[in-house]
């Protein structure tokens, strides 16, 4: 009995070693804080286009920076830096191209409503005009 003991507690340091000695299978390695940093900007990135009615303008891209942003934290936790990197560069990318879509077509709404009320405006002096 006490010999099985001894043999089970033994076979559980030696597990204990092996699991120990593969820290790139047993854990994830930290990444550096410069690579961290780029996958907190495409995170800001993605709110700021969301900020900016990205979901209305420009669901595209801003699907695929957060389609991107789900990859790199998945290349993340295999230790990936080189995928990490990638698509956090790319993740951001795209959410500043959804921003600067919906800015763009944001003003275009408003020079649009802007000229239908200059138009309005116009009609409205013609038809004073003809009524003097």
């Amino acid at each position: 009995m006490v010999a099985k003991k001894f043999i089970l507690l033994g076979m559980g340091f030696y597990s204990l070693l092996l699991f120990a000695s593969l820290p790139g299978l047993a854990r994830a390695q930290a990444l550096s804080p410069a690579l961290e940093q780029e996958f907190t900007d495409a995170q800001v990135a993605i709110g700021v286009a969301q900020k900016a009615q990205a979901e209305k303008y420009a669901p595209e891209p801003l699907k695929e920076a957060q389609e991107l942003l789900v990859t790199a934290e998945e290349a993340r936790s295999l230790s990936d830096e080189v995928k990490f990197t990638q698509t956090s560069r790319l993740a951001r990318a795209y959410a500043e191209l959804a921003k600067a879509i919906s800015e763009l077509k944001s003003e275009e709404e408003k020079l649009a409503a802007t000229h239908e009320e200059l138009q309005k405006a116009k009609a409205e002096i013609d038809r004073l005009k003809k009524t003097k």
